[in-house]
């Protein structure tokens, strides 16, 4: 796997329970989609305290960050889902993962292997919905 896209993978790795109210226009509205497969013998509560611990010394400290939804298909198969101001916000934020001690952490959690990071990408809300 190339550094690009690992760096992307581990960008769209991360996480939390945590959303921030903000008036922010839908059509500008960029969603970063992580799935990944969780390491076996690792917890939810272990992903989840990761996670919270990541979101607290890395990601509310973004430029753009909205807010984040980590979801689960199975026992295996997660995604963060992640919501920012702008896609451009979402990419500068990628390019820091890197020197993230909190994001590394979090990462050791994931399986890290060929496929990892597959699916990862940004989109923008083409139009939106509310109760």
């Amino acid at each position: 796997m190339n550094i690009k896209k690992y760096r992307l993978a581990l960008a769209g790795i991360f996480l939390t329970l945590v959303g921030i109210t903000m008036n922010v226009n839908a059509e500008e509205t960029a969603i970063e989609w992580a799935p990944f497969i969780k390491s076996s013998g690792v917890t939810d509560e272990q992903l989840i305290a990761a996670a919270n611990s990541l979101n607290s010394d890395f990601l509310i400290k973004q430029k753009g960050f909205i807010k984040r939804e980590l979801i689960k298909k199975n026992d295996h198969e997660y995604a963060d889902v992640i919501y920012w101001e702008t896609k451009t916000d979402a990419v500068i934020a990628g390019d820091k993962v890197s020197t993230c001690v909190k994001c590394n952490e979090y990462f050791k959690l994931m399986v890290m292997d060929a496929k990892s990071g597959e699916g990862f990408s940004h989109y923008i809300i083409l139009k939106s919905w509310k109760h």
